[in-house]
């Protein structure tokens, strides 16, 4: 399915790792956590020696758009206290040149198939502890924080190319959620102590959204996060139905297909094509929506499937550029609550631009001054 490609999206790199090492362990929040933001979080950039994180000009406040990026986090072995943190600090101070205020943690968790009935960490979930570094170089820096956990889709491929995420039917459904619920628990009272604003409690998970069992997750959730809680539909489930889960905000992962256009598409044309699929659920304003995934490889044919991300076509960068255009300025239009653009890898090094061969990645590339540009000029 479509959907299911763009869930492969700039993993090709990654190496195939062992499945589930379900070690969840309700110890792992870093020490010192709780403290205020000035002091625990600059401690924590300043560890080791490392310089503190530049500020953001100005932070977050309510009712502000949140303007961000999704940092994707898969670790690799061996990773160590040291380089996690230099790679938190180069991203950082990244996403704060280029006038962002907030961002996105994505990280994966993993279950053994399509029918599975438990989820739980893998050799890709990067340790409690580590996450804990990263959020708090972020709050250092003055970023509003998201964490956002998503079931890594490898494994579903697998049993079954066509299967993914949204596509799920566990084999004991109550037995799922008890497990979804225990592996989301050490990551809650993370987010509780290290300056998280927002946890997302699901990531398309499309055919579960009707289960009544969100009722009572989300409750437990309530009880050891304060934050606001979220949940991010596929975009072709926002447009098409009521997502029943309770949460305070909804995100949408957008990738619109725009069929009937070209790779010579204008800014304008890609804008209000995005705005017909809006215009599906709702017209006018929409300030309690996040556009939680915003990206686009950057070749020709992308806007027939901006979703899929395995590539093969040439390199056209403007293809990249105008969509990422657009959609600044459909949020813009729409008054939404913000936009977090899709993605960057937590290994990148910015400075060096996209890594050879890569339709994937917008650093280095026009989109990468389209970004700050809309950031810098988002009325607030």
């Amino acid at each position: 399915m479509r959907t299911r490609l763009r869930g492969l999206r700039g993993l090709v790199l990654l190496p195939l790792l062992p499945l589930l090492a379900l070690l969840l362990t309700a110890g792992c929040v870093s020490p010192g956590a709780g403290s205020p933001v000035s002091a625990s979080a600059s401690a924590s950039a300043s560890a080791g020696g490392e310089s503190a994180p530049a500020r953001v000009a100005r932070p977050w406040r309510r009712g502000d758009p949140q303007l961000g990026a999704q940092v994707l986090w898969y670790t690799y072995p061996g990773e160590t206290d040291p380089s996690v943190r230099a790679n938190a600090l180069r991203l950082v101070n990244y996403m704060v040149g280029r006038h962002m205020n907030a961002v996105s943690v994505t990280f994966p968790f993993a279950t053994a198939g399509p029918t599975a009935s438990r989820v739980g960490v893998s050799a890709a979930t990067p340790s409690v502890r580590h996450l804990g570094m990263l959020l708090d170089t972020a709050a250092a820096a003055g970023l509003r924080i998201m964490v956002r956990p998503l079931l890594d889709e490898r494994s579903l491929v697998a049993r079954d190319p066509l299967a993914w995420r949204g596509s799920l039917a566990p084999a004991d459904r109550a037995a799922w959620f008890r497990s979804y619920e225990a592996f989301l628990a050490p990551y809650l009272a993370l987010a509780a102590r290290h300056h998280v604003s927002t946890f997302v409690v699901g990531a398309e998970l499309t055919s579960l959204e009707d289960d009544p069992r969100w009722r009572s997750l989300i409750a437990t959730a309530r009880r050891s996060f304060r934050g606001e809680l979220s949940y991010d539909a596929n975009w072709d489930d926002y447009v098409s139905r009521h997502v029943p889960v309770p949460v305070d905000h909804l995100g949408i992962d957008a990738y619109f297909p725009l069929a009937r256009l070209g790779d010579d598409a204008s800014v304008a044309e890609i804008a209000e094509g995005w705005q017909r699929w809006l215009d599906r659920k709702t017209t006018g304003k929409l300030p309690r929506i996040v556009l939680s995934e915003v990206g686009i490889i950057a070749e020709n044919g992308a806007y027939r499937h901006p979703a899929v991300w395995t590539g093969g076509e040439k390199l056209n960068p403007t293809v990249q550029q105008r969509w990422f255009e657009a959609a600044c300025r459909v949020a813009r239009d729409r008054e939404m609550a913000g936009l977090y653009w899709w993605n960057l890898d937590f290994h990148a090094d910015p400075a060096a631009g996209a890594p050879a061969g890569s339709h994937t990645s917008f650093l280095g590339r026009p989109a990468e001054a389209v970004i700050t540009s809309c950031f810098r000029t988002w009325p607030r």
